[in-house]
């Protein structure tokens, strides 16, 4: 029972409800980089997601069309909680009668003998087709209500400068001049949608020459090259199609190097930064020891190892880790055999037991991921360097 001094709070919560929904909309939507015109669409897409009667995978399907649309995943979601608990009867009703207008050409009673003598199979066709209608006629002025309030704000308030981002876009046009469309948008997907390269990016400089193993198509070796002129680096990856794209984006830059090899048996002595990313867990653990063993060695006096990988006790985000990268090996986005995924405390123990000090940071950003960035840094520095 709601005690009396409660009760006005409790009649308050929609309207607070709904105000905290705006407030952190109105937040996010004034941090992002993206145009006005990619926000407004991002609003309108999760208006009409949000609409849809599939409670429970709002998210997933937030995630999945704003990364195929190429549109802010953050932004999406949050527009797609119009579903709340107070308004989603009304959009239920809505829906429903509306697809009953469109497929029927009328609309469905509002009786109990009515609602009791309707086919299931009817209602949910009604449902689907009503939430699609009255979503897109939400969405549009949403998104483009979104659209003039953004433009208005940028021109009072330009964006700052981007140093990353524009990093990121200099990194991505070098492969398109390979000629592969494939290539060239698989690189500006992952430049654009994985914030491990914008944290890369803006973290520099690195102390080179810099090792990249399991380089693939050697997209963060480019990116670190725009963002520190005249890094040295090398890239290893046993797919020779993938380097021959590689040269072909570094063409002009003589400090990065592309060469064939096992990410089992590469090491760099003197290496001042070596890269693991997005590479361990395609194998066995005990080849990923080995492999952080040989890294470590590799290393020189106040380098640092970094690697970008998943953290198997990430609970949920572990899972959907999981999930994400075993449809990639049946789909063969990937050759992996091996799928091992392990606690991140374990690899950097394996690190701190070859005298590096290692920590663990989130790396996910706004993604559904378990992904950690562990650094694992040689503090004995060479004399001459202090």
């Amino acid at each position: 029972m709601t005690r009396p001094s409660s009760l006005a709070s409790a009649l308050a919560m929609p309207g607070r409800s709904l105000s905290r929904l705006r407030g952190r909309l109105l937040s996010s939507l004034a941090g992002e980089r993206a145009t006005p015109a990619r926000l407004g669409w991002a609003v309108a897409l999760g208006v009409l997601i949000g609409t849809t009667p599939f409670y429970g995978f709002h998210l997933a399907i937030c995630l999945v069309a704003a990364t195929a649309l190429r549109l802010s995943r953050p932004i999406t979601y949050l527009a797609a909680n119009v579903s709340l608990p107070w308004t989603a009867p009304l959009l239920v009703f809505g829906s429903v009668q509306l697809g009953s207008f469109l497929l029927e050409g009328h609309w469905l009673p509002i009786s109990a003998e009515a609602f009791r003598l309707l086919d299931p199979w009817q209602f949910a066709a009604a449902w689907l087709i009503g939430s699609v209608a009255l979503g897109s006629a939400l969405g549009a002025p949403a998104g483009l209500a979104t659209y003039l309030l953004m433009r208005a704000h940028r021109r009072r308030h330009p964006l700052p400068p981007d140093p990353a981002g524009e990093a990121m876009k200099r990194a991505g046009e070098r492969f398109r001049a390979g000629g592969s469309k494939f290539v060239a948008g698989y690189v500006a997907g992952k430049l654009n949608n994985d914030p491990i390269y914008r944290r890369l990016a803006e973290r520099g400089p690195f102390l080179d020459p810099i090792l990249d193993i399991g380089c693939g198509y050697g997209q963060t070796l480019v990116l670190l090259a725009e963002t520190q002129s005249g890094v040295r680096g090398t890239g290893v990856d046993w797919d020779e199609a993938k380097l021959t794209h590689a040269r072909l984006a570094a063409a002009d830059l003589p400090g990065l190097v592309f060469m064939t090899g096992d990410a089992r048996g590469a090491g760099h002595e003197g290496a001042g930064t070596i890269l693991l990313i997005d590479l361990l867990h395609y194998q066995p653990a005990q080849t990923q020891d080995e492999i952080l063993r040989r890294a470590a060695r590799s290393l020189a006096p106040g380098g640092v190892i970094l690697v970008r990988e998943v953290d198997a006790s990430g609970g949920m985000c572990a899972r959907i880790s999981r999930w994400h990268e075993r449809i990639g090996q049946a789909l063969r986005f990937h050759r992996a055999a091996t799928l091992c995924f392990r606690p991140a405390a374990q690899l950097a123990d394996v690190l701190e037991s070859e005298g590096l000090v290692a920590s663990v940071t989130p790396a996910s950003a706004n993604t559904p991921f378990s992904n950690v960035l562990i650094e694992a840094r040689r503090l004995d520095v060479a004399r001459e360097t202090l």
